[in-house]
């Protein structure tokens, strides 16, 4: 065991929160040190790329979703490319392709009659066991529902309806409802906001337990091998990991030991959830869906623009394209309970039944789509132990969890991470750069104070 001398802050892990964070320290002129469980900085960004394939891969964050402020800042500052996604949505409904340029109207139609009273509060379930709108609005209420599985990666029975109330979909905000990709990949994101700090970030340091009092911290972290341990002493730390990775059982691989524990922080654990996702990308031998040939059910159409094809399947709801670039890329996603369901199946069971569902919403032979296959990509972030899921989302009763997490603890440990963003973009990494900002803010005022 090395014993290292005493650090201001500490920063567990390098993700875009807790890079962020530290880059604002760095800044002030506040000395941090960065541990990161991974071989690589990004967290849930991450970036794959293939000399055989002409846009980047990724199997983590993808979208720039709505304005996204702190992204925003990001993507200006570093002069990152970005592309807007501007193509067509369509719904495949039996034995039928049709166009869907209404789908946020059809899903505010919903969402707008989620009651605005911070009151009371129930799962999305019982709200649409209500019926709101009654039977005309039955086909959207089944939208709305695929909606909150996939892109809240949410148990519509557990999720809560005040919480969808203030943040759950863009509603009519035509800037709110626009979706933008990185050109060069998402990971330029992590790689700028690491650059500042490179010095003093170290890989492969799982963190095992922290202990805390007051004005001290000691981080205890292993090497994957377990062949070394370093301890680090600091007088703050950040601590910037998933959820997922907070709710860990004592003893699991990733798992933290606080001492003391975080009892404090109890009742807002226990009021957020990990939503799991299951994505898968497909490399094709060639964009089949936009050539002249393509037929769909016997109808032919103009698929050239899709973005998105939303579908009323169980396991692959959506696929989307890698839209306005135009490769031969598809991803297949599922969230929420039945991705939980998929991650348990054998990898390339599950591709054949990626394959198998896609060929019955195009009409195409199952022969023929598979040998278009040529290459596929996919990350299980459900048993990652250092992820343990996808993004979070409030319980019923959650809605002020996020804050709640957020809160220092005696001016020594600070929360970030998508969990912790109190403004309604948990599940983003506009989300998790905000919280990164907040968490290096409190620190700075904890420090100028002497707390």
């Amino acid at each position: 065991m090395t014993r290292s001398d005493r650090h201001q802050v500490v920063i567990i892990g390098a993700g875009a929160a807790g890079l962020t964070a530290a880059r604002e320290l760095d800044a002030a002129g506040v000395g941090v040190t960065i541990l990161e469980a991974r071989d690589r900085i990004g967290g849930r960004i991450l970036t794959v790329r293939d000399a055989h394939t002409p846009s980047p891969i990724e199997l983590g964050a993808e979208f720039i979703h709505g304005t996204a402020e702190p992204l925003q800042s990001v993507i200006a500052q570093a002069a990152l490319r970005v592309a807007s996604v501007d193509g067509t949505r369509w719904e495949a409904t039996g034995r039928t392709l049709r166009r869907l340029d209404d789908f946020w109207t059809r899903l505010d139609r919903v969402m707008r009659r989620i009651p605005a009273s911070r009151r009371t509060d129930e799962s999305f379930d019982a709200f649409l066991a209500r019926r709101p709108g009654g039977e005309s609005l039955a086909a959207e209420r089944r939208l709305a529902a695929r909606f909150v599985r996939g892109f809240h990666a949410a148990d519509t029975a557990l999720v809560s309806t005040q919480a969808l109330a203030e943040s759950g979909s863009p509603g009519e905000d035509e800037r709110e409802q626009r979706l933008a990709r990185f050109v060069d990949g998402y990971d330029k994101v992590a790689e700028w906001l690491a650059a500042p700090v490179h010095p003093h970030l170290r890989l492969s340091h799982i963190v095992t337990r922290i202990r805390w009092s007051k004005g001290e911290v000691e981080v205890e972290s292993s090497h994957p091998d377990g062949t070394r341990r370093v301890d680090i002493r600091a007088r703050a730390a950040v601590i910037a990991v998933p959820l997922g990775v907070l709710q860990a059982a004592p003893g699991q691989t990733g798992a933290i030991e606080f001492d003391p524990g975080l009892t404090q922080k109890s009742r807002a654990l226990q009021h957020l959830a990990m939503g799991p996702v299951v994505r898968m990308v497909f490399r094709f031998r060639e964009r089949f869906w936009s050539v002249g040939s393509f037929s769909a059910r016997g109808r032919r159409l103009d698929l050239d623009s899709m973005s998105f094809l939303h579908t009323s399947d169980r396991d692959f709801p959506v696929w989307w394209t890698t839209n306005p670039f135009q490769s031969p890329l598809l991803v297949a996603w599922c969230g929420g309970p039945d991705a939980r369901r998929l991650a348990q199946i054998d990898r390339r069971a599950l591709e054949s039944r990626a394959i198998s569902r896609l060929s019955a919403h195009l009409g195409m032979p199952i022969r023929r789509l598979t040998a278009l296959v040529e290459e596929t990509w996919f990350h299980d972030w459900l048993h990652d132990p250092f992820a343990r899921g996808a993004y979070s989302y409030p319980l019923v009763g959650g809605a002020d969890a996020p804050a709640d997490l957020a809160r220092p603890l005696r001016g020594t440990l600070f929360f970030a991470g998508e969990a912790t963003d109190a403004s309604g973009s948990t599940g983003t990494v506009h989300g998790a750069i905000s919280s990164g900002r907040r968490a290096a803010g409190q620190v700075k005022r904890a420090l100028e104070k002497g707390d």
